[in-house]
């Protein structure tokens, strides 16, 4: 409740500042009381219908967008009289059941879930078990780095059993909360009443959910106690989902017997996304952002998307912070704008750079060789067909062999900008699918640069 009352300042002191300082005192100065928060949304209380009115009608939208920039979490407001709340508690299960019924994040859902190659496969065995759990897939093994979304998975099939069958009784937890009920649920002095109540949440389960198993490296005597749950509730046919960062066959002081277990079922793995994906999700996110997604120019995503590649979490944290920084100073989205909202995120890397240049140079050497040109016309502003081309080819190579960022790319070619450089690459992946001589020059170059 302390959070969302922040959040509800935070929102309001935002607003605040788009407004009339009469109109926002006549519709905000008595809708600062919070009734509940639940499942992703804050409650505010009005005081009269036409207040009511006014704010869903032409603010809703813009509280909603700029609660969505300052939260993790797709939180949304809804706006109630004091009459309606004795109705609304009729209609809403009580905080106590909620508690019980849904320890899952609401906003983790399948339809929330953007799919593309590298998580194909994951996302529709997690359906497959949300639609039939006790099927085959038992357990359900998620694996896969940080940030790429294998929570959001494993809660989507929680959340998706409940809205279908809702007095199953689904439990959620990582493995660092198992290791904790189960040390509390030994070191006090109500030992038995506390390991039994300990056996009751997880045994009783229908569907048991544990994020992060790796977390039991190392803790034998956790180990154990897991052990010992997974086969009651294997045995008995109920489902069980894990996630961890690694395949069980790479967990390291894991019991044999576990890594054993938790092979039995199906295992899927979630990819790096790929730069289509990685469009899509922030396409996805940014109609939560903002009204009007098309405000944002399609450049900024593909930056963003070039400079975060490999962390989901990071790459729409990264929008999140230009959307709010745009839209609390109320400049336009451009991506001048950008990066100075990102320049702290995005640091220059000396160590790469080095790197960097030494392999690029490389790839210069031999495409100005092999074109007959000098490497300081591939880095000249010349227009000249054959200085374009050539440097064109050693743009795409660079790009697509190396993946750095468009923006290093760009320094090591007379400082040309992201759109410069996105162009030149897209030009020779588009005429090496049609044009041959573009294929034989690519092909013999790069046997040139691998040697």
């Amino acid at each position: 409740m302390k959070q969302g009352l922040k959040l509800w300042e935070q929102t309001l002191n935002a607003l605040k500042q788009d407004l009339d300082e009469a109109d926002f005192s006549v519709l905000f100065s008595e809708a600062n009381k919070i009734y509940k928060v639940e499942n992703n949304f804050i409650y505010i209380i009005v005081p009269n219908a036409l207040t009511k009115f006014r704010i869903e009608k032409f603010y809703i939208n813009r509280l909603n967008e700029i609660a969505s920039s300052l939260s993790d979490s797709l939180v949304k407001f809804k706006f109630i009289l004091k009459d309606d709340i004795d109705e609304l508690e009729k209609l809403m299960p009580t905080e106590k059941e909620d508690v019980n019924k849904r320890p899952l994040r609401a906003e983790y859902t399948f339809n929330n879930f953007v799919t593309g190659e590298s998580n194909r496969f994951a996302f529709l065995s997690a359906m497959k078990v949300a639609e039939t759990p006790e099927s085959l897939y038992n357990p359900l093994y998620i694996f896969g780095d940080v940030g790429l979304g294998k929570t959001h998975l494993m809660m989507a099939i929680g959340n998706y059993i409940l809205d279908n069958k809702p007095e199953t009784n689904v439990v959620y937890t990582s493995a660092q909360e198992f290791t904790e009920d189960y040390f509390l649920a030994t070191s006090t002095r109500k030992g038995k009443e506390n390991i039994e109540q300990f056996y009751r949440k997880y045994r009783d389960s229908d569907v048991l959910l544990v994020d992060d198993i790796q977390f039991l490296e190392n803790k034998h005597s956790t180990q154990e106690e897991f052990f010992k749950v997974f086969e009651h509730l294997h045995g008995i046919n109920k489902q069980i989902v894990i996630t961890s960062d690694r395949s069980a066959n790479e967990l390291k002081n894991m019991m044999s017997r576990l890594k054993s277990r938790f092979n039995w079922g199906l295992s899927v793995d979630i990819k790096v996304p790929d730069k289509p994906l990685r469009l899509n999700i922030l396409k996805r996110k940014l109609g939560f952002l903002i009204e009007n997604p098309k405000d944002v120019p399609l450049d900024v995503l593909e930056i963003i998307a070039d400079y975060f590649t490999n962390n989901i979490r990071d790459l729409e944290g990264a929008l999140r912070r230009y959307v709010t920084y745009c839209v609390s100073l109320n400049i336009p989205f451009t991506v001048e704008n950008l990066y100075i909202a990102l320049e702290r995120l995005i640091p220059e890397d000396e160590e790469e750079k080095n790197i960097s240049s030494k392999l690029f140079e490389n790839v210069k050497r031999e495409v100005a060789a092999y074109y007959k040109v000098a490497v300081s016309d591939l880095e000249s502003p010349s227009r000249k067909q054959v200085f374009t081309y050539a440097r064109q080819m050693a743009i795409y190579i660079i790009k697509a062999h190396y993946n750095p960022s468009l923006k290093l790319i760009g320094e090591f070619f007379g400082n040309r900008d992201h759109a410069t450089i996105s162009h030149s690459f897209d030009k020779i992946k588009n005429l090496l699918k049609t044009n041959p001589l573009v294929k034989n020059d690519y092909d013999i170059l790069i046997k040139k640069i691998n040697k």
